[in-house]
């Protein structure tokens, strides 16, 4: 039996999907906080948790957004707040092994979109 199933592979695209989404998110948020090197967070910051924790828990702090958000950043927000909502959804739900959880994940991340959506448009 394959692993590769169209569901899986749709799940595992989805992954990537989420994790080009918050280096995106994190690029516009840097560059609306007056950061010499948002480019820097957008790669960085999907590339170790550690240092998305650090821009997210220290580094926003104290520096206050020049701009409010736009429109696609706050689409990109959506994304990434579903996927994570979708990720710990998914991981709860489905069996420990990832094909499962790469099979579930997707249906998790479609139900938790309305609920990010709605955290978004409320600024949390």
């Amino acid at each position: 039996m394959s692993l590769l199933t169209p569901a899986v592979a749709f799940g595992a695209a989805l992954v990537l999907f989420v994790w080009a989404a918050i280096g995106l998110w994190v690029n516009f948020d840097a560059r609306a906080r007056r950061s010499a090197h948002p480019a820097f967070w957008g790669v960085l910051a999907p590339l170790s948790g550690i240092i998305l924790f650090y821009y997210l828990l220290w580094w926003r702090r104290g520096r206050p957004r020049e701009w409010p958000p736009g429109r696609v950043e706050r689409a990109t927000a959506t994304v990434v707040v579903a996927g994570i909502g979708g990720l710990a959804v998914g991981s709860l739900v489905s069996p420990p092994d990832p094909a499962s959880q790469l099979t579930v994940w997707p249906i998790a991340f479609a139900g938790c979109l309305p609920l990010a959506y709605w955290l978004v448009r409320r600024g949390m």
